[in-house]
C-alpha cells in the first residue's frame, strides 16, 4: 500500500481512538501493528490499571451484518474494527457478534476480561472535524503546549517558540499555521501577535491528545522503587529535571499520596537520583521518566522541581485512575482558569 494511503489508515485509527477516549474518559492510542502486515494499526488501551493491545482493521464503511460476521470469523486474534461510523443497531450486532469496534463519533462496542465498555448514539463526525483530528502531530502538540504555558510567546518570534518547544523554526512555522486555519489562535487587532481564539477549548483537546499522540514516544525508563516517598529525599536539579503527575500533584495541592511517580528530564534519566532512591528497572514499575516535550524552566510562583500545572493536569487526568481526577480538577481551578 502507498504509504500515503497508510497514513491515512492511522490517521482514521488516531481519530477512531481520540472519540473513544472522549465518549468513555478511558485512554486509548495508537501503536504499531503486529508484525506481518495482516492488520492496518492497532491500539493500545487502558482500564484502571490494566493495558492491552489489539489489531485493528479499517473499514471505511459497515452497514451490514455480513461485514461483521466476515471480521467476527477472520481470526483468532480477536481483531478491533475501525469504521467512520456505526448505528445503535450496528453497535448491538457487534455486540451480538463478539466484534470489537469503535467509529469516528465515539461509539463503542469492546470487551476485555470482565470490562465491558459500550457507547451507542452519537452523531455521525462532520468531515471536517475527522479532518481536524488528523491534523495534530507530535511537534504540533509540542508548539501549542509552549504557547498554552507560556502565553507571552503569542506575541514573540517563531525562533523564541522553536526555543521553548525543542523543534525547528520551519516546524513553527507550520503548527501556528495549522492553529490559525482551524481558529484555535487568531491575528491580534493591533498587529502585536496572536492571541488564543478558546484557551479552554485547547487545554481540552490538547489534554485528550497528549497521552495517546506524543506521551509515550517521551518515556526514557521505568523504574520500581520500594518507597513512594523515595523522591521527597532526592536533591533537586534546575534546568535538568522536573516532577509531573502524582509527586507534582501533591506538592502543589498537599492533597494526593503519590502512587506513581512522573519525572521529567531534559535530556537524560539522572543516575543521582537512581543511586540515591535504589531504583531498579522494571516495565511495570511505578516510577517513570519522560523527556520533557518542552524545554524545562520554573514557572513563576510554583516550587522549581515540578512541571508547568497543564502537564500536570494531562498526566493526571490520562492516567485513566479515578483517584486522581479530583486531584485535577483542583489543580485546573486553581492554576489553568481563564
Amino acid at each position: 500500500m502507498p504509504p500515503r494511503a497508510d497514513r491515512q489508515l492511522e490517521q482514521m485509527v488516531e481519530a477512531a481512538a481520540a472519540a473513544f477516549s472522549d465518549a468513555t474518559g478511558l485512554t486509548a492510542r495508537r501503536v504499531k501493528p503486529p508484525a506481518g502486515g495482516a492488520y492496518d494499526a492497532a491500539i493500545e488501551f487502558r482500564i484502571g490499571t490494566a493495558r492491552f493491545r489489539r489489531p485493528v482493521i479499517v473499514r471505511e464503511i459497515v452497514d451490514r451484518y455480513s461485514a461483521l460476521s466476515a471480521i467476527g470469523t477472520s481470526d483468532s486474534a480477536n481483531p478491533t474494527l475501525v469504521t467512520t461510523h456505526l448505528s445503535p443497531h450496528m453497535i448491538q450486532a457487534c455486540r451480538d457478534m463478539h466484534v470489537d469496534a469503535l467509529d469516528l463519533a465515539g461509539n463503542a462496542s469492546l470487551i476485555e476480561g470482565n470490562s465491558v465498555v459500550i457507547v451507542s448514539g452519537r452523531p455521525r463526525v462532520a468531515e471536517s472535524k475527522t479532518r481536524r483530528s488528523r491534523t495534530w502531530t507530535k511537534s504540533t502538540l509540542r508548539v501549542t503546549l509552549a504557547l498554552l504555558i507560556t502565553p507571552p510567546l503569542l506575541e514573540r518570534g517563531y525562533r523564541d517558540i522553536a526555543q521553548i518547544a525543542r523543534v525547528s523554526h520551519g516546524t513553527v512555522q507550520n503548527a501556528v499555521r495549522a492553529l490559525v486555519e482551524h481558529r484555535d489562535v487568531f491575528e491580534r487587532p493591533d498587529g502585536r501577535g496572536l492571541q488564543f481564539a478558546d484557551r479552554e477549548r485547547l487545554i481540552d483537546e490538547w489534554v485528550t491528545l497528549y497521552p495517546r499522540q506524543l506521551r509515550e514516544s517521551l518515556v526514557l525508563g521505568r523504574y520500581r522503587a520500594d518507597s513512594n516517598d523515595w523522591w521527597r529525599d532526592v536533591p533537586g536539579l534546575p534546568g535538568q529535571c522536573q516532577f509531573g503527575g502524582e509527586p507534582a500533584a501533591a506538592i502543589l495541592t498537599e492533597y494526593l499520596k503519590p502512587a506513581t511517580v512522573t519525572a521529567y528530564c531534559a535530556d537524560a534519566v539522572p543516575r543521582e537520583w537512581i543511586m540515591q532512591a535504589r531504583l531498579r528497572p522494571d516495565p511495570a514499575g511505578n516510577v517513570e521518566f519522560l523527556r520533557a516535550p518542552v524545554k524545562l524552566a520554573p514557572v513563576d510562583g510554583l516550587p522549581p522541581n515540578v512541571v508547568a500545572p497543564l502537564l500536570v493536569y494531562a498526566d493526571l487526568v490520562g492516567s485513566g485512575d479515578p483517584r486522581n481526577l479530583e486531584t485535577a480538577r483542583m489543580l485546573r481551578e486553581r492554576y489553568l482558569a481563564a
